[in-house]
């Protein structure tokens, strides 16, 4: 095949005469395709609502199996500590400790990261809301929570990590320490 015809293949595909017949022909096929359209969609707008639903529903029961305690204060009351120690978080937490005791700064990164999301869930089932950690910590009386100090050093130092990466140099003793200011905070409400 010459480049000739194929450029003359292609310009049938252009010509006027072709796409004169189209907006008839589209037309023919919407009027055929309408009622089966409608059909199909009611079908898939069902299936998006009840996958909705479902969703949370889920969602729902996953958070008070892993966070029984959530959802009791409510505004104006008293919050409360955090449930006692679950296996789950203090299997979470060893996870953290092996994390920091590795030879790899990603590991040691990876710790601090997943202590914060740790601290994140204990201050959210005290009652703490927010659209982040630091919000909710903000919103922490210091009479309430007498680590709140080292809980802040522990969150600069998780930001820090997320938000630099790579150029935030991280040392084992660094880590170590950070994790310590963690496992303090944890252990004055009982949360591991």
């Amino acid at each position: 095949m010459t480049l000739d015809a194929v450029f003359e293949k292609i310009s049938i595909l252009f010509s006027p005469a072709l796409w004169a017949a189209f907006p008839a022909r589209f037309d023919a096929f919407l009027i055929a395709f309408s009622p089966y359209g409608t059909v199909l969609s009611l079908l898939f707008l069902t299936g998006i609502v009840y996958c909705f639903l479902r969703l949370e529903q889920i969602v729902e029961k996953t958070r008070h199996e892993d966070h029984p305690h959530l959802g009791e204060a409510e505004a104006g009351e008293e919050r409360a500590p955090p449930a006692p120690p679950q296996t789950g978080v203090a299997k979470r937490f060893e996870r953290v400790r092996l994390h920091v005791h590795s030879d790899r700064e990603s590991d040691w990164r990876l710790a601090v990261l997943e202590a914060d999301v740790l601290l994140d869930e204990m201050v959210t089932g005290m009652g703490y809301h927010g659209d982040s950690l630091g919000e909710k910590l903000k919103g922490i009386e210091q009479s309430d929570f007498t680590t709140l100090e080292k809980a802040w050093e522990a969150h600069v130092v998780r930001n820090r990590i997320a938000h630099e990466g790579a150029a935030f140099a991280l040392t084992e003793r660094e880590a170590k320490r950070v994790i310590g200011l963690y496992e303090e905070v944890f252990r004055e409400f009982q949360f591991i």
